[in-house]
């Protein structure tokens, strides 16, 4: 089975809810949880039946969402919500800084990072930023809830998905 094929599910409401793998959409598909909204031409086989792998389905039924999705606080993240810009002079960031160096007691945690160049980041050093020349262009924060389409969206989608990915 392609690991690159996915399908992006929806709640009843339209608003995207998670991106599953064949095996897993094929199972929903079959117990009549979700409806095909946009096929492919790819097709997977059984010994009696042959099934198409919709690009995208919606949930017959709505699902409240019981929890928030923890955001990794990774490199590739901070880049993501930091639009792979540095944050300090626009240039296209290659690594991440902390605001408050951790050898002076800052944290690692969201609001302390920020995706940099590397001439900012060798500029700063292990300076705090009012000892140097340079200025935050933006606070940083916590990615909100629906972090995980900016992320998605950023991958090269399927084309299929992007008018549902747009509207979250």
């Amino acid at each position: 089975m392609n690991n690159n094929i996915r399908t992006l599910v929806l709640n009843s409401t339209f608003r995207p809810l998670s991106v599953i793998n064949p095996k897993r959409c094929i199972s929903l598909l079959m117990r009549d949880k979700v409806m095909p909204l946009v096929d492919s031409s790819i097709k997977l086989h059984s010994e009696k039946d042959s099934f198409l792998i919709p690009k995208v389905v919606i949930l017959k039924y709505y699902v409240k969402a019981p929890y928030s999705r923890r955001i990794a606080l990774n490199k590739d993240n901070i880049f993501i919500r930091d639009n792979y810009i540095c944050q300090y002079c626009s240039s296209s960031a290659e690594s991440i800084d902390h605001i408050v160096p951790k050898s002076r007691g800052g944290e690692h945690e969201w609001k302390n990072i920020v995706a940099c160049c590397k001439t900012c980041n060798l500029n700063k050093a292990d300076k705090l930023l009012h000892e140097t020349q340079l200025t935050l262009l933006k606070n940083p924060m916590l990615p909100s809830d629906n972090f995980w389409i900016k992320a998605i969206l950023n991958s090269s989608p399927d084309p299929a998905w992007k008018k549902y990915l747009m509207t979250a």
